[in-house]
């Protein structure tokens, strides 16, 4: 079960949070050149809908799983050993990063950050960055680390057919429930 919990998580985490950030900056650019500006502000709204709704659920799920694997856990030192962990002295590390994404995707309720273009820019990078993220990157630079292969294993054509795709799903996504909702609305207006 835990396995499913994150399973669900990591999808919203990155087909709608991370996507979200790209989906943001793809949006600002198509938006300025488009002339159906009312429909994509339209869009737009129902895709910060679902990434509000995404990031609560995401935080009630992360929490779900915390209980679950206490509950899991059958040694009672081990118990002892999740608890000190969760509020021990490092236990910023555990909380941080899961808070952080909630609350940033609660930023979004208000308008102002939302409908302006540079917080909403700034807003998404972040959402690209992950605090693992910082770490890899800090240690992989650090001057110790002598690698013998500066490349990540990936090309640039690789990264953006990925960023692509992942723009695609958080698109299709939020097109189901942007035809859903508006289907909803004009069926109560009969």
């Amino acid at each position: 079960m835990i396995e499913s919990l994150h399973f669900i998580s990591e999808i919203l985490r990155v087909d709608i949070i991370i996507a979200f950030g790209f989906y943001s900056i793809a949006f600002f650019l198509v938006r300025y050149f488009s002339k159906h500006k009312e429909f994509l502000n339209d869009f737009d709204r129902t895709a910060i809908k679902v990434v509000i709704f995404s990031g609560i659920v995401f935080g009630i799920l992360w929490i779900f799983r915390l209980f679950i694997s206490y509950v899991e856990i059958e040694n009672e030192m081990d118990k002892i050993a999740f608890i000190q962990r969760l509020t021990g002295k490092y236990s910023f590390g555990i909380w941080l990063q899961p808070l952080f994404w909630v609350l940033l995707s609660q930023l979004l309720w208000y308008k102002r950050i939302a409908k302006n273009l540079f917080s909403r820019v700034l807003l998404s990078l972040i959402f690209l960055v992950s605090f693992e993220m910082m770490v890899i990157i800090t240690t992989s630079l650090h001057r110790d680390y002598l690698p013998s292969d500066w490349s990540f294993g990936l090309n640039i054509g690789q990264v953006m057919i990925g960023i692509t795709g992942k723009v695609l799903v958080f698109v299709f996504i939020v097109c189901i429930i942007h035809l859903l909702l508006n289907w909803k609305k004009n069926e109560m207006k009969i």
